[in-house]
């Protein structure tokens, strides 16, 4: 976490549990999680390291896919923004590509994907 710049709680976030978890885990009071590859994923390593079945961080990790580092920022940046947001740019972008699949209701923008085809 130290590495990547990730407190507890944004690891938390981004995997789906609560800080509380993530210290346990770190602390030793937690000796497993159903998340460990969610949280190895976002670490950037393996569940071997992170449980201490190998010494080499890299060992075993799948390749990432190729983004460019503009495509990296956009994904870093929504990943921060909250549900609510998250539609509304899902929202405004349909509207520039201009797919009307978005739904607009009132002041709450929401993003529902529609089945395509028959």
């Amino acid at each position: 976490m130290q590495v990547l710049g990730l407190s507890q709680a944004e690891l938390g976030r981004r995997v789906g549990i609560s800080q509380a978890s993530i210290y346990n885990l770190v602390s030793g009071k937690g000796y497993g999680s159903k998340h460990l590859h969610l949280i190895a994923r976002e670490l950037r390593t393996t569940p071997a390291y992170l449980t201490g079945e190998t010494d080499d961080p890299e060992s075993g990790i799948p390749d990432q896919p190729l983004l460019s580092t503009a495509d990296l920022e956009l994904l870093e940046k929504f990943a921060l923004l909250s549900e609510r947001a998250r539609g509304a740019v899902m929202t405004l972008i349909d509207e520039m590509a201009g797919d009307h699949r978005a739904s607009v209701h009132g002041n709450r923008h929401t993003y529902r994907a529609q089945s395509r085809g028959g």
